[in-house]
């Protein structure tokens, strides 16, 4: 803890307004039925998570504490409360459904990084993630100068311009195919756009998510500078967790608004077809299912509002020849996560998989063939459950291939 109390490091990741939320809940039990990780593991739940975390403070700054002389922290009341705030995908479902306004996401956040300050998850397994991030940039330990490398030779990127592309660390260096579909769009539509390059490094959102991000502030900084010294007035994301963390924490680390917009590729999208500049060439004949991943929709929903972080999908899905759009049994901010968010992935992939699991019952309920979705981590996990019994794919896969565009090349 360097020298610093439970009280200072807790004032320094809690507002006021969340001290007042750990006194807030009422064990009302609604988390409890849409609770992903509850649904598998009853023993974990976010009412008992707040219950748990109350009665530490109680315990650390109470009148008993202040009259007898507050107990120590040891390994083993770390060690539990890391256990309850990582075993949690952070999807704020239970925040949509708390009947006392509880900013769920928030909380679970807050406790993570003031868990990391208590020296709770320095040595976790989010730790190599933290070091990766600082040495290569990205979370996987990849060579930075291969950041790139998969964008197609025919592709022209200017230096600067006002639309900029971020793909991301998982696009760059897992899933590649949903970035050539995006750049192939692109330049379909002839609009002149610029990349970061080898000076793109991670947006932070493993960081920001897990308790680690104020180390990261000062690259967090660069990276944002990187995009304004290009000009840049509209960043286009197909990464649901970078778009998240570029609107929601990005800021906070500038220190105001920032002076260009992050806009989901989805909503570009629609825009493109709203004004005609879209000529799809091919009919796709299947029945598709739209998946809202937590980070484009949920979370964003009371900043994007929820045209763009609902309706906006669905509306380019619609718009392409062939597909019938069928919605699954909870859609919208009542969805139930796929698993992978928040770490769990990461922490427990056994659970991760498992409510991926339920993610894939439901989609084979609505007879569809396909499963479209925005973020790269929910395309990840939910196939890593399905195996090769469901297609997943990114939305902009599915409009290059609409348009007759050679995405994979």
């Amino acid at each position: 803890m360097d020298g610093r109390s439970f009280s200072e490091i807790h004032s320094r990741w809690f507002s006021p307004i969340q001290v007042l939320e750990l006194d807030a809940c009422t064990r009302c039990q609604e988390c409890l039925n849409i609770c992903p990780v509850t649904a598998i593991d009853r023993e974990t739940s976010p009412m008992d998570r707040i219950g748990d975390w109350r009665r530490i403070v109680d315990r650390q700054t109470g009148i008993r504490a202040r009259l007898f002389g507050r107990p120590s922290l040891d390994e083993k009341i770390l060690h539990d409360l890391a256990d309850s705030a990582y075993a949690c995908t952070t999807c704020g479902a239970c925040g949509v459904v708390c009947e006392s306004g509880i900013s769920t996401a928030q909380l679970w956040e807050s406790m993570r990084g003031a868990i990391v300050d208590l020296g709770g998850s320095r040595a976790g397994v989010f730790a190599d993630a933290a070091e990766r991030i600082a040495r290569f940039r990205n979370p996987y330990g990849a060579p930075q100068e291969k950041r790139s490398a998969w964008i197609p030779g025919d592709i022209v990127i200017a230096d600067a311009a006002p639309v900029a592309y971020f793909p991301g660390c998982t696009v760059s260096f897992r899933q590649p195919e949903i970035g050539m579909a995006a750049l192939r769009i692109l330049q379909s539509l002839n609009i002149r756009f610029c990349m970061l390059g080898e000076e793109e490094s991670c947006c932070g959102s493993l960081l920001f998510r897990t308790g680690h991000s104020p180390e990261d502030a000062e690259v967090i900084r660069n990276l944002i500078q990187a995009v304004v010294d290009r000009g840049v007035t509209t960043l286009l994301f197909t990464c649901a967790g970078c778009l998240k963390t570029a609107t929601t924490d990005w800021p906070r680390v500038w220190g105001g608004p920032l002076p260009f917009t992050p806009v989901p590729f989805a909503v570009f999208l629609r825009d493109q077809i709203r004004q005609g500049r879209l000529s799809f060439q091919s009919r796709i004949a299947r029945r598709v299912a739209y998946h809202d991943s937590c980070h484009a929709g949920r979370h964003l929903m009371h900043v994007l509002g929820r045209d763009q972080a609902f309706e906006a999908p669905r509306e380019v899905l619609r718009a392409i020849p062939g597909i019938e759009l069928t919605e699954l049994r909870t859609n919208r901010e009542f969805q139930i996560c796929c698993g992978a968010g928040g770490g769990l992935k990461r922490k427990s992939p056994d659970l991760a998989l498992a409510i991926a699991g339920r993610k894939v019952t439901d989609v084979r309920e609505t007879g569809a063939e396909v499963l479209a979705t925005t973020c790269p981590f929910c395309r990840r996990n939910i196939l890593d459950a399905a195996g090769d019994t469901l297609e997943v794919v990114d939305i902009a896969e599915l409009v290059a291939e609409a348009l007759g565009l050679q995405a994979d090349e």
